[in-house]
């Protein structure tokens, strides 16, 4: 590796922008906590931090004549630190828990950053690639495998008591042995809520168990309408 120059390092740091854009676009569009702003600036100082290195390196070599035992510490403490942002982007609401994609988009964008810090321009841009259609393919793909998944219920029910219901889906979930996931609600103008989620039965005897939780919890006192979208897939 030469020595680095101001046009390299304008063009590592413009690297590291596209990067973070192309991987924060993504997560913006479909609303998740850590945006383009999150992603750049991650992909920026990871960046900054081993073209750091790599000008300390050089210097250390000019200065005292010797190799620095470790010039690829900093990228070292990057890696171990991002945690802290990716679990910011963790959130738990109900019974499941959201935010795992961002929080590894996250961790990757900063990989990214080291990377073309280093001057890997092939190595970044195949890994962006890679990055960004795992996360806008493999979404969609992911969504028709779950919706093709006959032992899941898709539900939205209204409900004029929310705590209520609460408690009576959850003990109902427990006789079914159903698990309750992407749990999320709302309020309605009427002062009713709305809530939704995915129904996971057993494989072995789903369909009754469907039809039984299904009829339970319609006849729950405070139920107003329950909708299942897995009519509709």
């Amino acid at each position: 590796m030469g020595k680095i120059t101001v046009v390299d390092i304008v063009l590592r740091l413009l690297g590291a922008v596209i990067v973070g854009f192309a991987v924060g676009a993504q997560r913006a569009r479909t609303s998740h906590p850590a945006g383009i702003r999150t992603h750049i600036l991650v992909a920026l100082g990871s960046c900054v931090v081993m073209v750091t290195s790599c000008i300390l390196y050089e210097q250390t070599i000019a200065v005292f004549g010797t190799t620095p035992s470790d010039p690829a510490r900093l990228g070292a403490q990057v890696i171990n630190g991002i945690g802290f942002l990716g679990a910011g982007a963790i959130l738990r609401e109900g019974f499941t828990v959201r935010g795992l994609t961002t929080a590894a988009s996250v961790w990757v964008v900063a990989c990214l950053g080291l990377s073309v810090g280093m001057g890997y321009y092939v190595l970044t841009a195949v890994g962006t690639v890679i990055a960004f259609v795992t996360l806008v393919a493999f979404d969609g793909i992911q969504e028709k495998i779950r919706a093709r998944s006959r032992s899941e219920l898709d539900l939205q029910i209204e409900c004029d008591h929310m705590g209520d219901i609460m408690v009576e889906l959850s003990h109902l979930a427990e006789r079914h042995f159903a698990k309750l996931l992407d749990l999320s609600f709302s309020r309605t103008p009427h002062n009713t809520y709305i809530i939704s989620f995915r129904a996971s039965f057993p494989p072995n005897g789903y369909e009754s168990a469907q039809n039984a939780f299904r009829q339970e919890l319609a006849g729950v006192s405070g139920m107003i309408r329950m909708e299942n979208h897995n009519d509709h897939i």
